[in-house]
């Protein structure tokens, strides 16, 4: 039975990795927290809205390198290391000094210096994190995707003390470079780092992986951005601290992809659909069930919501927490989609599933104008959210015959799953 399969590996690659996953998403937790109760609501929302900016840039200047290597260094082919270094330094360094002589012209009132900084950080870890992920280390790798940046950012607050959030930003980018060296001395001493080095140079960049790198985190991090012009800063320091919460309810994706993601790579280069379906199905399981469990307990925490903000927000805070819950629980049903699209050649997908998504954002929040609040800001988000994860699993089902959803759990035929 294809149940008792998918059980039998998710204990064998996901329980300890959903372990680690959830002590990485405590640890962010209590750092969002930390940073909300150190720096006030105001300051916060200033950080979040930098922080958010940083995100998108790192991502702007990988050129889709964490994505580009981790399918390069699993699919079998590998990559010479001139390639690695390349695509992980070289290029977003490039890039990096172009755009802040292009902005720093341009919009000069922002700190573009710490933002791209700050960025290429980010970046960097991205890359290191899936070239450990190919020389095998699940839980590591995973810590320092997930838990890296976040880190550094507290860490990066206790250096700078009670400071600005661009002092704060300039000593994170320290500790990521700090944090990177010692990964790097780590990757070139593992004894299968060998293994993943090509002998001539592979035609591994694509147009579509890194779009929908870039649209990705677009759309991860449009509503604080957008948010941070209009909201005063400390609704959006509330707003951020909601939307961090909610997002508990999605961590089990995070260890679904990064479980599932090998065996998806490797399914697509050996031409195996019925594999290809196993393993997405694999990262459904694993990703729904405690995912449905961490919904329930945050509609239970509604109440506590409302008694913990601050008075002048405490009406809508628990309206937009519940928006911002259901929003975490159908990235959960909808998990595999952008893996098996990102992995498997249909990059182009997820780019449009994702640009579908920022365009009904950025239409919706026109509507509200300056009437926008913490809880129409996270309607807007959530529907933009849903409906590209909609998009994309119906074009994967239709075309591609493969159901990336949750709801492939329950369609069974002789006890083998359908494929479409």
């Amino acid at each position: 039975m294809i149940f008792a399969k998918l059980t039998n590996l998710a204990k064998r690659g996901a329980l300890g990795t959903l372990g680690l996953r959830a002590g990485i998403v405590g640890m962010n937790f209590v750092v969002m927290l930390g940073l909300a109760a150190f720096l006030g609501l105001e300051t916060f929302g200033a950080l979040a809205f930098l922080w958010g900016l940083a995100l998108v840039a790192g991502t702007l200047l990988s050129l889709g390198g964490p994505l580009i290597l981790l399918r390069a260094l699993t699919d079998g082919g590998g990559l010479r290391g001139r390639d690695v270094i390349a695509l992980s330094l070289i290029y977003p360094a490039i890039l990096g000094l172009t755009a802040f002589g292009l902005l720093s012209t341009l919009w000069a009132e922002l700190p573009w210096a710490v933002v791209l900084g700050v960025g290429f950080a980010v970046n960097l870890l991205g890359c290191l994190a899936s070239v450990m992920r190919a020389l095998g280390s699940v839980q590591w790798s995973m810590a320092l995707r997930d838990a890296g940046p976040q880190m550094a950012l507290g860490v990066g607050a206790l250096v700078a003390g009670n400071g600005t959030a661009g002092s704060i930003l300039i000593a994170s980018a320290f500790v990521m470079g700090a944090g990177s060296l010692i990964v790097i001395f780590w990757c070139l001493r593992h004894e299968r780092a060998g293994r993943l080095q090509a002998k001539q140079a592979r035609p591994v960049w694509s147009a579509s992986l890194y779009g929908t790198s870039v649209l990705g985190m677009v759309i991860a991090q449009i509503d604080l951005i957008i948010g941070g012009a209009v909201l005063p800063p400390e609704a959006l320091g509330l707003y951020a601290l909601l939307r961090r919460i909610a997002n508990l309810v999605a961590l089990p994706v995070s260890v679904a992809t990064w479980v599932s993601a090998p065996p998806i790579s490797a399914a697509h280069g050996a031409n195996d659909r019925r594999g290809l379906a196993e393993a997405s199905a694999a990262g459904s399981q694993i990703a729904f069930l405690p995912g449905t469990a961490l919904f329930m307990i945050g509609l239970a925490a509604l109440p506590i919501v409302t008694l913990t903000s601050p008075d002048a927000f405490a009406a809508e805070a628990s309206f937009a927490f519940g928006i911002l819950l259901i929003g975490a629980l159908g990235q959960v049903v909808f998990a595999s989609g952008y893996t098996v699209a990102t992995l498997c050649g249909l990059a182009r997908y997820a780019a449009l599933a994702r640009f579908l998504g920022i365009l009904i954002y950025l239409l919706a929040v026109p509507f509200f104008g300056a009437h926008l609040s913490i809880t129409m800001n996270a309607l807007a988000y959530v529907v933009a959210m849903t409906a590209g994860g909609v998009f994309l699993w119906g074009t994967l089902r239709k075309r591609h015959g493969i159901d990336t959803s949750a709801m492939v759990l329950w369609r069974r035929k002789s006890g083998r799953w359908k494929l479409s």
